[in-house]
Formats: C-alpha cells, sequence, structure tokens
C-alpha cells in the first residue's frame, strides 16, 4: 500500500553538486519543471493504490524552484482528502538556499517535516555544493537560513554528505551539524558509481564505529544521541526481534513521479529506463510494466538475494538500496563490496555493547523506549 509518494516537481537545480546522484537536479534528463496537470494526473492515478495517511514529498533537484506548484498541491491535496477517505502530510528535500518569507510562511502552515541538505562546515560543504553560476557561499548562505527556520519555529532535519576526501572527517562534521538545531540528523557516503577505495572505506567505517559506541552511551543517559540509523537497525533485530527484509519499500510503500509524469520505484531510480514503471498519463497506467517491477523488487529480499541469504547480519542490514547497487553492480540484487563491508563490521561491532546494555534491566528500557518498543 502506498504510503510515500515522492513528487519530483522539479528536475532543475541552482546549485551544482559534484556528487549529485541526480546528475546536477536534472537525472540526466534535461531541465525541466513539472506540470500541474502531472500532478494532478500523479494524485488521481496513485490514490487508489494508498490508504490511510499518504506523505507527499516535495523533492528534485530543488523543489522550491517551482513553488507555485508547491501551493497548487497542497489546495490540490486538501480537495481530495475531503472527498476521500486519505489523509495527507507534506514533506520537503531542500538544499536550503531559498528560503525567503513566502516560502517560509507556506512551510510552516502546510509542510510538517522539512529536510536540509548541509555537508559539516564551511570548508566541507563549499568542497562538494556550489552555485550552478559559480557565485556565492552555499554553506554561509544555508546557515542563515536555518536561523531564520529557528526564528520561525520551524522544525527542521539536517542531511549531511560526506564525500570520499573528507572521509576522515566524519565524525567533526556529523557534531558540526548537530549542533545546528535539528531535530534528527542523517548523514551518509556521497553515492557514487565508483566505490571508495579500502583506505577511505576504512577511516568512514572507524568514524561511524565511534560514533555509533557515543550514540549508544548517550541513549543510555537518557540523552539524544548524534547519529543512531545503523545502532537503530541492530538495536532493532536484536532487541525487538525485528527483521529488516528490504532496506526499504521502493516499489510499494514507496514511488516517484518525475517532473514528466513517468513514475519510479523512488527518487533513486528517476531516470533509470529499466525501472520505469509507466507514466501517469498513460491510459492504462498501472500497466504491465508496473507490476512486473514492483514483483522484481519483492523478490529483492535479503532472503532471495544470494550473497544476503547466508550472510550473519542480513537481517539488520535489510540489504543494500537497490539503486546504488544497480548503479554500483549494474544488478538490484547484488549488493557493492564497500556496503558490505562497512555494514558487516558496524553490526557486528555494535552486537557486543548492545547485548551488554541490554542485560541490564533499565539499559534494556531505554533502549527500547528510543526504538518505540516500550
Amino acid at each position: 500500500m502506498l504510503r510515500n509518494l515522492y513528487l519530483v516537481i522539479s528536475q532543475d537545480c541552482n546549485l551544482a553538486c559534484g556528487y549529485c546522484y541526480a546528475q546536477g537536479g536534472d537525472f540526466g534528463r534535461g531541465a525541466s519543471l513539472m506540470r500541474p496537470e502531472t500532478m494532478r494526473a500523479a494524485f488521481d492515478r496513485l490514490l487508489p493504490l494508498a490508504g490511510g495517511t499518504v506523505a507527499v514529498s516535495f523533492f528534485g533537484g530543488e523543489p522550491l524552484l517551482n513553488f507555485e506548484l508547491m501551493k497548487e498541491t497542497v489546495v490540490y491535496g486538501q480537495r481530495l482528502a475531503a472527498q476521500r477517505d486519505v489523509r495527507f502530510v507534506y514533506c520537503l528535500t531542500t538544499n536550503g538556499t531559498l528560503l525567503d518569507d513566502e516560502r517560509l510562511a507556506f512551510l510552516k502552515a502546510h509542510v510538517r517535516h522539512i529536510a536540509v541538505s548541509l555537508d559539516g562546515d564551511a570548508a566541507a560543504t563549499n568542497a562538494g555544493r556550489r552555485f550552478r553560476n559559480g557565485d556565492g557561499d552555499v554553506h554561509g548562505t544555508v546557515l542563515a537560513n536555518i536561523r531564520r527556520l529557528r526564528e520561525a519555529g520551524i522544525p527542521f532535519a539536517l542531511r549531511g554528505t560526506v564525500m570520499e576526501q573528507h572521509a576522515a572527517g566524519l565524525e567533526e562534521a556529523a557534531r558540526y551539524l548537530d549542533g545546528l538545531g535539528a531535530v534528527s540528523l542523517r548523514i551518509a557516503p556521497a553515492a557514487l558509481a565508483a566505490e571508495w577505495r579500502g583506505d577511505s572505506l576504512r577511516a568512514w567505517t572507524a568514524g561511524y564505529g565511534r560514533l555509533n559506541r557515543a550514540s549508544l552511551e548517550s541513549i543510555l543517559a537518557g540523552e539524544e544521541p548524534v547519529v543512531a540509523n545503523e545502532l537503530c537497525k541492530v538495536a532493532a533485530h536484536r532487541l525487538l526481534g525485528e527483521r529488516r527484509l528490504y532496506p526499504c519499500a521502493a516499489g510499494e510503500g514507496v514511488l516517484a513521479v518525475a517532473a514528466d509524469g513517468g513514475v519510479y520505484p523512488c527518487d533513486h531510480f528517476v531516470g533509470a529506463d529499466a525501472f520505469r514503471m509507466g507514466s501517469v498519463h498513460d491510459p492504462d497506467f498501472p500497466g504491465t510494466a508496473f507490476h512486473e517491477i514492483a514483483v522484481r523488487l519483492k523478490g529483492n529480499s535479503v532472503e532471495q538475494r544470494p550473497r544476503c541469504a547466508c550472510c550473519d547480519v542480513r537481517y539488520d542490514c535489510g540489504g543494500e538500496c537497490p539503486a546504488q547497487s544497480l548503479l554500483r553492480r549494474g544488478d538490484i540484487a547484488e549488493p557493492s563490496a564497500s556496503h558490505c563491508a562497512f555494514t558487516k563490521k558496524i553490526a557486528r561491532e555494535t552486537a557486543s555493547p548492545l547485548d551488554r546494555a541490554a542485560a541490564d534491566e533499565a539499559g534494556k528500557a531505554r533502549l527500547k523506549a528510543f526504538l518505540g518498543g516500550g
């Protein structure tokens, strides 16, 4: 059942980041903005696949380049919600450079979750993120707008990307970002086709391991951790018995609609022709391609992926992002070597400290409360 609909309303961007998986924002298809009729068709065609609450995520490129369509989307969504048994909540992923007063007022009124991209301090951010026209200070611009978000009382999350040459600076970047007042922080390595060199991967993994241990100590002390994504995966398996069969719900709980109306399993697949599930403008949508690709992704669990089926940390991991496997290995079922090396080491390192903490009833209670399991 569809729970998260990504509307790629802008396949264009005012930045030109060196590591952008969307190839400068246009996903390799040329700059374009979603038209109102495409947005309406996306709702009309995909709403029958949804139920309950649907998170509508404005995505790009830079979605605020198509701000007028964001406003039209909310109006159209309100009309549909009044007619059907569905509720929409709106999310935004933004580079944080275009937050003027009008946009801030709209976000405060209508958008529940805002994720702002920032990679660390000025040196770390500006090394990979730059304005398309070559002028200006991206870090300074985003930092000023983060202050405006805080002053307006608008909660925001931060998403950091670390380039290979800055792998050893992971902890510094994480702690810098953690001090900016975000409600949550996610930090990930740049997702490019070429895998990281061994020394870079080792530096990243070691830094992440130290962050994991520090985050565990914070949770046990009743404090908010800096970064807890990987820690939570392992803890959910060991403490709650959860088995991650997939890394995400791409192709079923998650769908993405490109600016031209093309439908993909998620935003990371946009532009990959083999995973185009049809178009919201097709008279027979959802048709054969939609169902075949959905079945293919459903059959790509860690119990069905050949290399994952015998891995001892498969249920902590859930498998590599299928779009990342496709990019690096040409096959959604074939995880990259760097993903496996990182995940195995982190999961195995985390298991013993978690087990020790869970042996204490107070520690176990804190961990379960943090995970939402009690």
